[in-house]
């Protein structure tokens, strides 16, 4: 297999990063980068005007140590419970039962608003002060838009809007009639006209509608939706922030963000004040159980103690008086005082087993200090079995009268005191700061947002800028070419001439919608007439010298010039390349080969009917085909008629026979031929040049199909003089940012 003359040496700095080139393309692309950065601000700015302002709306509560509803109960297990109740009342706070109180009281479930004109419309009514007497607000354009826009000032209260189930979630629209009358439409369809505070319904009556006040102009509309009761909790409970104010600190801060701050205001007070109103109640719940049990026990103790009673007034009857013994007397103290401390350990275990495990520190202390008092009364009661018959039944007797009339007197008591704690219940909760809305919207932050949308666009049209060249494969490095190989014979600069032209020419013709979007303009202006002094043509002045001297030892005065791909400039330089040298006093032969693309006749100004093609097949002679044109010394052969075959008649002999018998005419014949990757003309043409040059454009052309181009003729014996780097721009990014347009004499 034959070897690959050129292809790209391996060359460790083009891997390199190039800090000052790619400085260089953030300076090339400068206008670019302040565009998108601009373009940026400028949508930050509208979103920081037009965003509606967020309000906010906070509270302090403060969150007392729960106390238990048995008295002397608390002593016993809170020491134990050290973790705060933050979290839970948190919860508390947050839950469906107080959420929802609040939508039912506020209607928070009934969303009216007024329809404005846009983010702009909404921004027009928020800045509405009343003055002058004027009730409402209207720009003076306001009359060119329909009259449903509502611009400030509008006021509607809904008492209620009750629906069926499958018309929640769905928005209705109110408009005002005028004369306290007014329509309520869904889906542009009237469903009922009702008055201000009557209650209107449609005829199935799964619409109702109570509007007690609405101040607007006539044929103002808003747009109201029942929102389902649960949906409406959870938006609520998800807006809801608490925390802590501390590490266990009982201190709870409460905040609220809405549209509208005083709604957002009355909001947050009725959460606060309906968590304190059921935390009272809660509280009053536990104290009522305690009541409720004590209540339930006092008949039994009362019972036990009548039995008590008896049995010792009876046992004395019939023992006539047996009195105790001071020695008893002091056992029967100490007895009656355990007895009456384990039943009130009693009645606290079975209050506190409500409350906790047994696993919990409170239930764990009550029962040590049950099992202490059980261990005391058993000593005592085996000193008492040394004492008389006599003595230890009068001891029983008494001591189950003694400590059931304790008993008795401590419940009561007890009772008495819950009864007032009752009465007196606050809760262990306490507002210490109501809601209150601050003046200033906290959202958005309109200067952070402008400089974010700032620096999010300059970094973004940096990236692009980065990314974008990144991707391009296009050279901008005459060097690159020189590794392969392949000399670079001239650079030629895009011309400023030709792009003016292109533009005024694609502006017109879209105004005419001659030119779709993706179609490209055909150039048909030839800079080296109509503007000499252009630096692409001074370009081809410097070529015009070194093409002299690549021409020594060609084989012919034929030159061909090719390219790799479309749209590289081949027809731009050939046809200016041909008038540079006619201009010059040299008789040129230019030769339009891209029998199926080609468009130099319109740079000419001639027409492409009779042609090469014509000839190739027969039906044209040399003298029909050979046009002369504007420019002296300058003759012409165009393309002709599109044919079905080009490369079989290019095979032909009337093609060899032509370049023949036109070469000891003319001085030169410029040849311009299709891009070699697209097809095989240019390989069969080369054959009958002497001398071939192929076209590279700045950053298009890739470094790979230029190569795989030259290869291609090199497999089919043709030698590539040199290179035209075609289209050059100065970039600061590049090697023209500091020496000018680059430009590489013929190498000897």
């Amino acid at each position: 297999m034959t070897e690959q003359k050129y292809k790209k040496t391996d060359n460790d700095s083009h891997d390199e990063i190039d800090l000052a080139r790619l400085f260089g393309l953030l300076i090339d692309k400068k206008w670019l980068i302040v565009a998108i950065t601009t373009l940026f601000f400028l949508v930050g700015v509208a979103y920081a005007l037009l965003a509606t302002p967020i309000y906010k709306a906070d509270a302090l509560v403060q969150i007392e140590q729960k106390s238990s509803g048995m008295p002397g109960l608390d002593s016993l297990g809170d020491m134990f419970a050290a973790e705060s109740e933050a979290v839970t009342e948190i919860e508390l706070m947050k839950s469906r039962y107080v959420i929802g109180q609040v939508v039912e009281q506020l209607k928070l479930d009934i969303i009216v608003k007024p329809n404005t004109f846009g983010a702009i419309g909404k921004r027009y009514s928020r800045k509405f002060t009343s003055t002058d007497g004027k009730p409402f607000n209207a720009p003076a354009l306001a009359s060119l838009l329909s009259d449903e826009y509502a611009w400030g000032g509008e006021i509607i209260n809904v008492a209620s809007f009750d629906v069926a189930p499958h018309f929640e979630d769905k928005p209705f629209t109110i408009t005002f009639l005028g004369n306290e009358s007014y329509q309520l439409t869904f889906n542009e369809q009237a469903i009922l006209t009702g008055k201000l505070n009557q209650l209107a319904s449609n005829s199935s009556e799964t619409i109702k509608l109570l509007i007690t006040d609405l101040k607007a102009q006539s044929g103002t509309s808003f747009t109201i939706e029942k929102q389902n009761k649960a949906e409406a909790v959870a938006a609520l409970q998800k807006r809801i922030s608490s925390s802590e104010k501390g590490k266990k600190s009982g201190i709870l801060y409460v905040a609220l963000e809405g549209e509208n701050a005083k709604l957002t205001e009355q909001v947050l007070n009725g959460v606060v004040n309906t968590y304190l109103l059921q935390n009272v109640e809660r509280q009053s719940a536990e104290v009522q159980s305690s009541i409720d049990f004590l209540d339930s026990e006092l008949p039994k103790i009362k019972e036990r103690l009548d039995i008590a009673e008896a049995q010792l007034n009876q046992y004395r009857l019939d023992n006539q008086s047996v009195d105790l013994s001071l020695e008893t007397q002091a056992v029967l103290e100490q007895i009656v005082e355990l007895d009456t401390a384990l039943q009130e350990l009693s009645f606290k275990e079975a209050e506190i087993s409500q409350r906790y495990t047994k696993e919990h520190p409170s239930y764990v202390s009550l029962m040590k200090k049950k099992n202490e008092l059980e261990r005391q009364k058993a000593n005592l009661s085996q000193s008492v079995k040394n004492l008389p018959e006599t003595q230890q039944q009068i001891l029983r007797l008494t001591r189950d009268v003694e400590v059931n009339q304790e008993i008795y007197l401590a419940l009561l008591n007890n009772v008495q005191q819950l009864k007032v704690a009752k009465a007196g219940t606050v809760g262990n909760v306490r507002i210490i700061d109501t809601a209150q809305a601050q003046r200033k919207a906290v959202k958005p932050k309109k200067a952070l947002i402008v400089v974010l949308a700032t620096m999010l666009g300059g970094m973004f049209s940096i990236a692009f800028v980065l990314v974008k060249a990144a991707f391009n494969r296009g050279v901008s490095n005459p060097q690159e070419f020189e590794d392969i190989g392949l000399t670079v014979y001239a650079t030629v600069p895009v011309s400023e001439a030709q792009q003016k032209f292109l533009s005024i020419t694609r502006v017109k013709n879209k105004i005419r919608g001659k030119l779709k979007r993706t179609q490209k303009v055909k150039q048909s202006l030839l800079v080296a007439q109509e503007h000499p002094t252009d630096l692409a043509v001074e370009a081809l002045r410097s070529l015009r010298t070194s093409l002299h001297f690549a021409m020594m030892e060609a084989k012919n005065n034929i030159v061909m010039i090719s390219g790799a791909s479309p749209g590289v400039g081949k027809s731009f330089v050939s046809t200016n390349l041909a008038a540079v040298l006619a201009q010059a006093g040299q008789k040129i032969l230019l030769i339009d080969a891209d029998m199926r693309k080609g468009y130099s006749h319109e740079l000419l100004h001639t027409s492409e009917n009779i042609g090469l093609s014509g000839y190739l097949v027969g039906d044209r002679t040399i003298e029909d085909i050979v046009k002369t044109t504007e420019i002296e010394n300058l003759h012409f052969i165009s393309r002709g008629q599109i044919p079905p075959n080009p490369s079989e008649l290019l095979m032909s002999k009337r093609f060899a026979g032509l370049l023949g018998a036109l070469e000891s005419e003319y001085d030169l014949i410029i040849i311009d031929t299709p891009p070699i990757l697209a097809v095989t003309d240019p390989t069969i043409i080369g054959a009958h040049a002497g001398t071939a040059f192929m076209l590279a454009r700045f950053e298009q052309s890739s470094l790979k199909e230029i190569a795989t181009a030259a290869n291609r003729f090199e497999l089919n014996g043709i030698e590539i003089k040199g290179l035209i780097f075609n289209a050059v721009e100065k970039r600061a990014s590049s090697y023209y940012g500091d020496y000018g347009y680059y430009t590489n004499e013929y190498k000897t």
